[in-house]
């Protein structure tokens, strides 16, 4: 039975992980097969199987793995005096992990954009759903707070894959940019 714990299968799967994003480099996801990762991570076609149902089901797992780990970081501070302060470490949470992971991200994006997509704002969500409710914050809003969510969760994810793209503007003033959006205040009630 396989236990995720286990540092055999945590290795075993690290190895297929890497291959796939070694493959990513040089292939389409479409033109890589199983024996590809597999030959490049050393890893027998059988243990592969014990492991992924197939090359699409290791890409979900690699996907899964980004959005833990994303999610982590943004939670990480866990305190909070007000919404803007949570916010603003919210996004920079997510640019710097983003930052840390960029080749991965611009091989998601190459590969299948709209799963980058769901993975931000999935994150992003459920980073501020969780610190809201961690930090109680006694706030009034003139908008409804799931409406607030979902601006700031689209926001972020549009500008992630804006920035992921091109090199416009820098992590640093795109932050600066959408802090000056979220320190207005305007969605409080006054």
């Amino acid at each position: 039975m396989e236990k995720e714990g286990d540092l055999r299968i945590r290795r075993t799967k690290k190895l297929l992980l890497d291959s796939l994003m070694q493959l990513l480099q040089e292939h389409a996801f479409e033109k890589i097969g199983v024996n590809d990762i597999c030959e490049r991570a050393m890893v027998h076609r059988a243990t592969f199987y014990n492991h992924f149902d197939d090359k699409y089901d290791l890409f979900n797992y690699a996907l899964s793995q980004l959005e833990d780990e994303m999610y982590l970081s943004t939670i990480e501070k866990g305190s909070y005096t007000s919404s803007v302060e949570m916010y603003c470490s919210i996004l920079r949470s997510v640019f710097d992990f983003i930052e840390q992971n960029k080749l991965k991200f611009k091989l998601i994006i190459d590969n299948n954009s709209s799963k980058l997509i769901f993975l931000i704002s999935t994150t992003v969500k459920r980073s501020i759903t969780y610190l809201i409710k961690q930090n109680e914050l006694n706030q009034e809003f003139v908008v409804p707070l799931n409406i607030i969510i979902d601006f700031f969760m689209g926001g972020v994810t549009f500008l992630c894959l804006d920035w992921i793209q091109s090199d416009l503007y820098s992590k640093e003033e795109i932050i600066k940019f959408l802090e000056v959006f979220i320190q207005n205040e305007e969605f409080l009630k006054k």
